[in-house]
């Protein structure tokens, strides 16, 4: 009797912690510009013509932008990024600092108005600190194309990707990243679950254990 309720309480105490889980953590990407934040001025560039580029924040955070092109920064002084041979079609971006992630990038993707192939749909990627994807499709049209990418309260943005799809973009502009903060995994759900289960099955071993040392001393 004394053992069944003793397994019967460890079991409840294994189901609040299940209830007691944080739901999944969710990264919003979606048109538009919201919110601000620290601008990514494209100075002090590393890695011109390469398909890694590095470049500082307003605030002197290192982020590193990576593609299958070989990227440049315009010497207009226009705050954007593009690739050498004009023919952009896809970008990712991180801090440089893989302890660092953030809550909140916007970016503006300008399509070509000339006849050239421009861009007609893109898929925006964001990942975050356990490497989970998030992703959305959206229609481009010619000229500007601002997105937002907004993560909740249990995560931070490690990294952000676009492909273009039916042609190309002329550059990525306006880059802004907010809420930079040191970045710790989340437990993912399933993780939890295996934790919970441990803490009931050493909590029924050291009830045996116990019984078994009482019979021994009797």
């Amino acid at each position: 009797m004394v053992k069944r309720s003793i397994l019967g309480g460890l079991a409840i105490s294994a189901a609040v912690m299940a209830f007691s889980v944080p739901a999944s953590a969710s990264i919003v990407i979606s048109q538009g510009a919201t919110g601000t934040g620290n601008n990514v001025l494209f100075q002090n560039v590393l890695g011109e013509g390469t398909t890694s580029l590095s470049t500082d924040t307003n605030l002197g955070d290192r982020v590193t932008f990576t593609s299958n092109e070989a990227l440049t920064v315009p010497a207009s002084g226009a705050a954007r990024i593009s690739a050498v041979d004009g023919s952009l079609n896809n970008l990712e971006w991180h801090l440089s600092d893989p302890t660092l992630g953030y809550d909140l990038g916007v970016f503006n993707i300008n399509v070509p108005n000339q006849n050239g192939g421009p861009a007609t749909s893109v898929t925006v990627y964001a990942y975050d600190q356990n490497n989970t994807e998030f992703s959305n499709t959206f229609n481009l049209g010619n000229g500007q194309n601002f997105f937002t990418v907004d993560s909740d309260d249990l995560q931070s943005i490690t990294s952000i990707r676009f492909e273009a799809f039916g042609g190309i973009v002329d550059d990525v502009r306006q880059v802004r990243i907010d809420g930079i903060t040191s970045i710790a995994a989340v437990p993912e759900p399933s993780t939890w679950a295996m934790m919970i289960l441990g803490f009931f099955a050493i909590g029924a071993m050291t009830y045996r254990q116990r019984k078994n040392i009482a019979l021994r001393a009797a």
